[in-house]
């Protein structure tokens, strides 16, 4: 059994959020319900999912879980990886817990249950999922997403993943400084190895490179996930993408 987390903090005002009339898009209706209260049935439906922790708007969450939701609340704090500790330290640090983005409404507990069973046996910190390109044109051709090119072809990440909260919690400090560099390409590149950029640029970099590479700049055991869940890569983010995700759930 895992612990679910589900990260529904606010963020900053964006032109979905302001269509739609909310301050939070984990809060958009869809078709008569929160875009949350989709990925929380997905949860409490998935049998490999027991405790279900969910981050946010403390005042959106007790209206929801009085609606008949089951899951704890964590006031939102100020960043991303704030959030994630607040969750994780009320954890057991003996296992690995699922991070879910809370803007996913297509999740379903069979997917859920599909990428547990691909992280199987467990034996490494972290576990993300990728797609390949032809995979999510195949399924819904209509979105959006960003590709990078490796020698198996383009991938994308889900927004899902399996992480040991442990580890999170003792090198916190390392993840700081690698999200921080993420939207400056010169900082990360200095960090990361040289022979990697190369063989990026020669377009032969592997998933398997990735992998040892994170593993060894964070001093952790990660493992990329292969699968064909398209689900978890369509968050909504835009809003073509919430159009796309009502004409799917409908």
């Amino acid at each position: 059994m895992f612990d679910a987390v589900v990260m529904a903090g606010g963020g900053k005002p964006e032109p979905l959020t302001e269509l739609e009339g909310v301050s939070n898009k984990a809060f958009i209706m869809l078709h008569g319900r929160p875009l949350l209260a989709y990925i929380l049935q997905a949860l409490r439906e998935a049998p490999s999912v027991d405790r279900v922790v969910v981050v946010g708007p403390k005042s959106e969450l007790e209206m929801l879980r009085q609606e008949g939701y089951d899951f704890e609340i964590v006031p939102e704090k100020e960043s991303m990886l704030d959030n994630v500790a607040a969750c994780f330290e009320s954890a057991d640090q003996n296992r690995l817990c699922l991070v879910v983005s809370g803007d996913i409404p297509l999740l379903d507990a069979g997917v859920i249950e599909e990428f547990l069973k691909l992280c199987a046996p467990y034996n490494h910190d972290f576990y993300y999922p990728i797609l390949n390109r032809e995979t999510c044109q195949l399924r819904f051709p209509e979105t959006e997403r960003t590709y990078v090119r490796l020698k198996e072809g383009h991938i994308t990440g889900g927004n899902i993943g399996l992480i040991n909260t442990g580890w999170f919690l003792s090198n916190r400090d390392r993840l700081e400084m690698f999200i921080s560099y993420r939207k400056k390409p010169l900082k990360l590149l200095r960090i990361l190895p040289l022979s990697l950029i190369i063989k990026y640029l020669l377009k032969r970099l592997s998933v398997t490179d990735l992998e040892r590479s994170i593993s060894r700049l964070l001093c952790f055991k990660a493992r990329a996930v292969p699968c064909d869940c398209v689900e978890i890569g369509i968050d909504v983010d835009k809003i073509s993408d919430l159009e796309l995700v009502r004409k799917t759930l409908q």
